[in-house]
């Protein structure tokens, strides 16, 4: 009781302070806005509603009623709640707000307040909770609901106990057919749920189950089951085959292609499916590096070409140094496919390599022109300097000032970021921006980088297909951090940022499906090995990743690793941040004594072969940005064992 007086006394006095302040002004406001939020959780009503009365001009004062129904959904009146749902149901916090609501209403099974709350979601919980509601309370389901429960129920995985009561109402009202099992035993088997499978086929002809037995021991072991199978020729007899081949392609390339040979004449496959099957086993058996690859794929239908096709016919005549292979290939391209950057530094290293040296410089020069990684290469082999093709947006201070004038959001979404409630800020920024036209799009996103909120400069600009604001879209970010946690690893200023750049594109708490965080996206499993190779404390908590500093102390103390590991190689030390240590390794025994440029394009991953690229032509962006000496990529050739 004392502790809740303390706070009611002490917002008492912060809001007398600001109210007897000249102008209650936007930083005023802010200081406020994050006080008011640190102690919602410990005032009275009352307390919060003079808050209100002092902040009612702020364009994020709403926000604070968002979080202060949040800590208080089991008490506050119902219709308080439903109004405020209503008044800002244009605002990002009304359904956020509903949807917290709805999971307090149904775990205390309070379903009309509940039916009278719900709008359409995404999610599963909370559409399951309405099927629910609606049997509690209706006993029923109209025709609409039981599609719902349907298309909830027809997934190839286990879905939430929540859930329970919806199915429990398709069974005893007969809801679920055997086309419906069929289609789930489909979705369940795509996912290796074999015991999903196997469960929904109870009810099935002895023959059926047989037939999901057989299915699952064909996903389990694909070259034994293939070698035996004998099924009729039917729509589960295919799909069975083709998992099972490409599960097998996976490993074995060879003996797919010999399974097929045979399969793809016994059963009544598509077109699409013999084109996309052969497609698929061509390019596993490059991978596999099988002697009739290069033949198979040069067999590939050419209305199944695609950009792996491309890639992984380019990667095999590169791996040969088979410089007429490459020129075969471009000239074999579409006209538009053979103008790419990409394509026409190969076609002009093999006319080079083919002593066509007057045609490969005047490809060479063209390229050296533009600002990307085959530029930059391009302009390496003439010993040129690099072409930046900077042209900073021309933004008036009036357009800012117009922009700002006539779209609120924007400053909602700047208060927001700059009070720390950035995930907000950010869908108040892209709600706002989403209808905008090319030079409102131009504009925001110079305002963005006036505040030095980068991640949403970049991304706005990108949106308006606008590229060459280097100093936008390459901002010298986190600065101070950035210069002192380098030169105390004697890291290159510019690779750190380059890094940085295309792990989170300065997004400080952004985090990725696989679980890296921060700035230089970083692996709590892999903080924690950071931390205890430097004997520094232990990790305590995920999220101290998301500071900027301690992430980028991490992140460069990893760099610093790698470096060391690969003796200063940046190939694989590039490589190896975003693929992994081992992989570097794997893969410099794999190509080793290929010249640079070829082992980086020979690189199997998409992501990490862009990734590599990408980092190497954003190093000598950041160093023109930096006003330093602007170098050559760091492009040196990988030594191993029997190189020379």
């Amino acid at each position: 009781m004392r502790k809740i007086l303390f706070y009611s006394l002490l917002f008492n006095l912060l809001v007398v302070n600001f109210s007897s302040a000249n102008g209650n002004t936007w930083l005023q406001q802010r200081w406020q806005f994050q006080q008011t939020k640190k102690l919602l959780s410990s005032m009275d009503s009352n307390s919060f509603k003079q808050a209100m009365k002092s902040m009612k001009d702020y364009p994020i004062a709403h926000y604070l009623r968002y979080f202060y129904f949040r800590k208080h959904l089991d008490t506050e009146n119902p219709a308080a709640i439903k109004a405020f749902i209503k008044q800002h149901q244009n605002s990002p916090v009304s359904n956020t707000l509903r949807r917290l609501w709805l999971g307090k209403l149904a775990k205390k099974a309070d379903w009309e307040t509940f039916i009278s709350v719900y709008t359409p979601q995404k999610g599963t919980v909370l559409r399951c909770y309405n099927l629910q509601a609606h049997i509690n309370t209706r006993g029923t389901l109209t025709e609409k609901l039981i599609t719902e429960a349907k298309s909830l129920w027809t997934v190839g995985k286990s879905q939430p106990d929540v859930c329970d009561p919806a199915f429990a109402y398709l069974y005893k009202n007969g809801l679920v057919t055997t086309k419906m099992r069929w289609q789930r035993i489909r979705l369940s088997m795509k996912k290796g749920k074999l015991g999903m499978a196997r469960y929904l086929s109870k009810s099935f002809s002895q023959a059926d189950r047989q037939i999901v037995t057989l299915w699952g021991k064909l996903y389990k072991n694909p070259a034994k089951g293939l070698r035996s199978f004998e099924q009729a020729n039917s729509t589960i007899s295919r799909e069975m085959l083709l998992q099972s081949l490409r599960r097998l392609a996976r490993k074995d390339a060879g003996s797919a292609y010999d399974y097929w040979q045979d399969y793809k004449n016994r059963y009544t496959f598509s077109r699409q499916e013999k084109g996309e099957m052969f497609r698929y086993i061509a390019i596993r058996a490059t991978w596999q590096n099988h002697p009739q690859a290069a033949n198979w794929l040069a067999k590939v239908d050419k209305d199944f070409i695609n950009d792996r096709v491309k890639q992984t016919r380019l990667q095999n005549a590169l791996a040969q140094q088979n410089w007429q292979a490459v020129i075969r290939l471009v000239k074999s391209l579409p006209a538009a496919t053979q103008k790419e950057l990409k394509i026409q530094y190969w076609y002009a290293r093999a006319l080079e390599k083919t002593r066509q040296t007057s045609k490969a410089k005047k490809i060479f020069k063209a390229l050296s022109k533009e600002r990307d990684f085959y530029g930059f290469l391009a302009a390496d082999r003439l010993g040129k300097p690099y072409q930046f093709q900077d042209r900073p947006l021309k933004i008036s201070k009036a357009q800012k000032q117009k922009l700002l004038k006539k779209y609120a959001g924007l400053i909602r979404a700047r208060e927001l970021y700059l009070t720390g409630v950035k995930n907000f800020g950010r869908i108040e920024w892209s709600k706002t921006i989403a209808g905008f036209n090319t030079e409102e799009l131009k504009t925001a996103a110079t305002i963005a980088h006036d505040w030095e909120w980068h991640d949403r400069a970049i991304i706005t600009i990108a949106k308006a297909r606008e590229f060459d604001d280097i100093k936008l879209r390459f901002a010298l970010a986190f600065y101070d951090s950035v210069l002192s946690n380098a030169k105390a690893k004697n890291l290159d200023y510019a690779y750190v940022y380059a890094i940085m750049r295309q792990e989170s594109a300065f997004q400080e708490d952004i985090g990725s499906s696989v679980g890296a965080l921060g700035l230089m996206q970083i692996m709590p499993n892999t903080a924690k090995w950071i931390l205890k190779r430097n004997k520094q404390p232990p990790l305590k908590n995920r999220y101290k990743l998301l500071v900027p500093d301690f992430n980028i102390k991490l992140g460069t103390s990893y760099l610093k690793y790698l470096l060391d590991r690969f003796n200063g190689n940046y190939i694989l030390a590039t490589a190896g941040y975003n693929a992994g240590p081992g992989r570097s390794i794997k893969w410099a025994k794999q190509y080793g004594c290929m010249p640079e440029d070829i082992w980086v394009e020979l690189i199997p991953f998409n992501e990490t072969r862009k990734y590599v690229q990408r980092v190497f032509s954003y190093m000598p962006i950041f160093e023109k940005n930096m006003g330093i000496k602007v170098k050559r990529m760091r492009m040196e050739k990988i030594q191993v064992e029997g190189c020379f």
